[in-house]
């Protein structure tokens, strides 16, 4: 049997398949970013999950996640998956290169990622070239589920979210600061606590304040992370992600106020991979750092 896994930060989509390429079974657990999960709890949640009782029979395990990005973090998972699928050839791959390969269509594009975290890449059918390394949550992840988050908590905190939405937010989220900061600062997923306060935008996104803060988010990618890119305008733009899937109406506004063509919106790409991986030919992922003026 053949395993194929997505991993965001928050979800990881397990894909076992036959050697045919037959899905077999999916099966989901939290998501393995190496920069914020250690060997010891990555084989925790798998002997949680259901893919102990195949562990053994696996042959090979294609695993694309964010935060493998590295030789020293995709060591992390490599290591904890080799201790687990004990009779497996492991593969570590970056979560943009399972995007890539899902949405490619047989012309350069420009795919980007846009659920916990974000990022995007331009992809000419052999190359990844990437605009600038990810920047994580601290510092980047721009219109992404912790992004959002941050700005929503900022929004109630500091009494400038409106009456109306006051009362929806106390009445479905956390709002005791304390609990707030212990979960941010004393916790090593901080990144998906604060994407739990995501569902808050796309409950409201047609409230005035909640469209501002959602177009300006996304100008700031387009501005950032495609742009960027050159000849941009002429390229379709794919997006992958939960956050992308629930915001592509606003993502094609904001893509037609940039002049630019969007190509596809996927949340789960998992099933694309499966396709790629037994009925495509699989280009390279050699990557080239570089940032277009």
């Amino acid at each position: 049997m053949i395993l194929i896994a997505d991993s965001g930060s928050t979800k990881c989509s397990w894909a076992l398949c036959d050697q045919n390429g037959k899905l077999i079974k999916e099966i989901r657990t939290i998501g393995f970013n190496p920069y914020f999960i250690d060997k010891k709890n990555i084989l925790k949640e798998l002997k949680k999950s259901s893919l102990t009782e195949f562990a053994e029979e696996i042959k090979e395990v294609f695993f694309y996640g964010a935060g493998c990005s590295s030789e020293e973090k995709n060591n992390i998972i490599e290591e904890s998956l080799l201790s687990f699928f004990i009779n497996s050839n492991i593969a570590i791959k970056h979560d943009i290169d399972a995007a890539c390969y899902a949405m490619y269509k047989g012309n350069p594009n420009i795919t980007c990622i846009l659920g916990t975290g974000s990022n995007s890449c331009f992809f000419d059918g052999e190359k990844i070239i990437e605009n600038a390394p990810s920047l994580g949550f601290l510092l980047g992840d721009e219109a992404s589920g912790n992004y959002f988050g941050k700005k929503i908590l900022t929004l109630y905190f500091n009494n400038v979210m409106p009456e109306d939405l006051k009362v929806r937010f106390e009445s479905g989220f956390e709002t005791d600061l304390s609990i707030i900061k212990e979960n941010i600062y004393n916790n090593n997923r901080s990144n998906v606590y604060l994407s739990k306060y995501f569902p808050f935008i796309t409950e409201n996104k047609n409230h005035p304040i909640i469209q501002d803060l959602i177009f300006n988010a996304l100008t700031d990618f387009f501005n950032l992370h495609i742009c960027c890119y050159e000849n941009y305008k002429d390229l379709e733009i794919n997006f992958i992600g939960s956050v992308g899937y629930f915001l592509s109406d606003e993502i094609n506004i904001v893509a037609k106020k940039h002049n630019c063509k969007i190509g596809g919106v996927v949340k789960n790409p998992i099933n694309n991979l499966i396709d790629f991986h037994f009925n495509k030919t699989k280009p390279s992922s050699d990557k080239v750092s570089v940032l277009n003026s």
